[in-house]
């Protein structure tokens, strides 16, 4: 009768192993979101890119026009009615074109920098919630294993009672066991302790109480990632914020350097005067002027080193971006190794090693019953049962690991390339 309820609890954890997710609700995403209203950096970035964004204006438009009046023939400061002339004047100075278009196009360039960031950090918040939630699911998913497994032990704890109640082995054999279940309560204490520091993980991005409660439960049906490591590669170039922005750094320094180059490039002051004179009513001698700045200091300047200072920038911003960019491609490749090292792990367990191991315990105890293997035989198919079991939660857990970080490496979701669902 234990035999059979043995057995019973073994086909239980397996169909267990199949469809355990399918009642849970999907959490990681809603807390991602949450984390992304809620996180200071995320806002930190936006409200520096709207800042940017809010000053392109400003850039393309030149200083505002002068007003003045003149007044002249005037004894004392306050006696105005014994002036004798009066000009009023309007002026305005306009930059040469390529000052207002160029200054306009880097202010453009430094909001497109800021906006970029700002994504950037959107995903690598979710990158911090995601890689501690799949933590928290390895750490509670293997502290369910291991009370299972309690629970087997306490089953064929009463198997070897039975047989030494009837003679048929010794009491060793009962301490043996009462040994691994007791080691298996020590592994089960520090897998809760995990958990807790995986929730104040969580709870650390989300701004919550660190001894917050997050019931992970995720389906995971996973889709094979269909696309190559130079199609990822390709998605990276095009979408990764961090590498755009580093991108757009480069353009900027360009067009610093044009502008640095054309800053000598004269403006133009236009005035407008009109005089009116003691004792007429009208206004009479309207008087025009056109001036034009001498660049004088401007090409001393841009000689002097300010031309081989945007330059140097330019070169500076060339170097950045490439190191970034083979950072990126670097990381592409590394995740995507990751990523099928685990696949590889999760399809050699769910196709040979957890039937396997299943059996193994099954042809253990009927060996145990029919006194053809000792108790060491058991309970070695036993341990091996428990670290397969968890061995199968980590490489769940590495997979969706791999897979948060191939997101961030690339810059894009990836929705219907291997992910869960």
């Amino acid at each position: 009768m234990r035999k059979k309820r043995v057995f019973a609890f073994l086909g239980l954890f397996f169909f267990t192993i199949s469809g355990v997710f399918a009642e849970g609700t999907l959490t990681i995403q809603t807390l991602t979101q949450e984390a992304l209203l809620k996180s200071p950096a995320v806002q930190s970035k936006k409200a520096q890119y709207e800042a940017l964004r809010s000053k392109v204006v400003k850039a393309w438009l030149p200083e505002d026009p002068m007003v003045g009046v003149n007044v002249e023939g005037q004894p004392k400061w306050l006696d105005t009615d014994n002036r004798m002339d009066n000009q009023y004047m309007l002026s305005q100075t306009i930059p040469f074109p390529t000052k207002l278009l160029l200054n306009g196009m880097i202010a453009s360039k430094e909001a497109d920098m800021a906006h970029q960031m700002y994504k950037e950090e959107e995903r690598a918040v979710a990158w911090r919630i995601e890689q501690p939630s799949y933590q928290l699911f390895l750490s509670k998913r293997t502290v369910t294993a291991l009370e299972e497994n309690k629970q087997l032990l306490d089953q064929l704890s009463g198997v070897v009672r039975s047989r030494y109640e009837a003679n048929k082995t010794n009491q060793s054999d009962y301490l043996k066991v009462q040994i691994e279940f007791d080691q298996i309560s020590i592994e089960i204490f520090d897998w809760r302790q995990k958990s807790h520091i995986a929730e104040a993980a969580v709870s650390r991005q989300l701004n919550k109480p660190l001894d917050t409660s997050y019931p992970i439960k995720e389906q995971v049906k996973r889709a094979p990632l269909s696309l190559t490591l130079s199609e990822l590669e390709k998605i990276a170039f095009e979408k990764r914020p961090e590498l755009k922005s580093f991108e757009v750094g480069l353009e900027r320094a360009k067009v610093s350097r044009l502008f640095s180059q054309t800053e000598w490039l004269p403006d133009i002051t236009g005035r407008f005067e009109a005089s009116k004179f003691k004792g007429e009513d009208e206004i009479r001698d309207y008087d025009n002027f056109i001036g034009v700045s001498v660049p004088v200091w401007s090409l001393l300047k841009g000689i002097g080193g300010g031309w081989a200072s945007a330059q140097k920038e330019v070169e500076a911003a060339e170097s950045l971006y490439i190191d970034m960019k083979n950072e990126t491609f670097f990381r592409v490749h590394e995740a995507h190794a990751k990523l099928k090292s685990a696949e590889n792990a999760l399809n050699t367990y769910e196709g040979s090693i957890l039937p396997k191991a299943k059996q193994q315990v099954d042809i253990a105890i009927s060996s145990y019953e029919a006194g053809r293997a000792d108790i060491l035989n058991l309970i070695d198919a036993q341990r091996t049962l428990k670290n397969t079991q968890i061995g199968y939660y980590k490489a769940m857990s590495d997979y969706e690991m791999a897979l948060s970080d191939l997101r961030l490496s690339v810059g894009d979701g990836l929705k219907n390339q291997g992910e869960s669902s």
